[in-house]
């Protein structure tokens, strides 16, 4: 298996980045960048708002990418304080959501399904602000002009 290529771009200290980094580290596999680049990247890191402490990572393409790195990811953040959340475009269907639960081995996991919906409102509305996102497809979580997306260097 090849690595995964991360991209993050803060400019300031995330505490909730650094649990992810410690984990890149200790993977030996993957591997973080600050340039972007959307044929290198595999999932993206976003900081959002730094006084929340929900980290929301998304299913598909980025969990699905190295199940066990994300399940240790998840232990990692709950050691640390941390409320790691899955949001997906998905909708919520049962199916889906026991494909999500079977493949996470039933780790207890709030799952939040957007429904194809921009995820950033979305867990706005659900009255969920989020620290830090990791996703393989940023356009997922704000629209392609969104100040998330510059905040974080991304200019599309």
């Amino acid at each position: 298996m090849t690595g995964l290529v991360f991209y993050y771009h803060g400019k300031s200290p995330n505490q909730a980045f650094d649990v992810l980094h410690s984990a890149i580290q200790l993977s030996e596999r993957h591997s973080l960048t600050e340039y972007y680049d959307e044929f290198l990247v595999d999932a993206y890191v976003l900081a959002d708002d730094k006084s929340s402490r929900t980290v929301a990572i998304d299913f598909d393409n980025t969990i699905t990418a190295d199940v066990d790195f994300y399940l240790n990811l998840i232990d990692a953040y709950r050691s640390d304080g941390w409320n790691p959340v899955v949001c997906t475009l998905r909708d919520r269907t049962e199916s889906d959501i026991e494909e999500m639960k079977a493949l996470l081995y039933d780790v207890p996991i709030d799952i939040y399904t957007s429904g194809g919906n921009p995820k950033q409102k979305y867990m706005l509305a659900q009255g969920i602000c989020v620290n830090l996102w990791i996703d393989d497809f940023f356009p997922g979580i704000c629209p392609e002009a969104c100040q998330l997306l510059s905040n974080n260097g991304i200019d599309p």
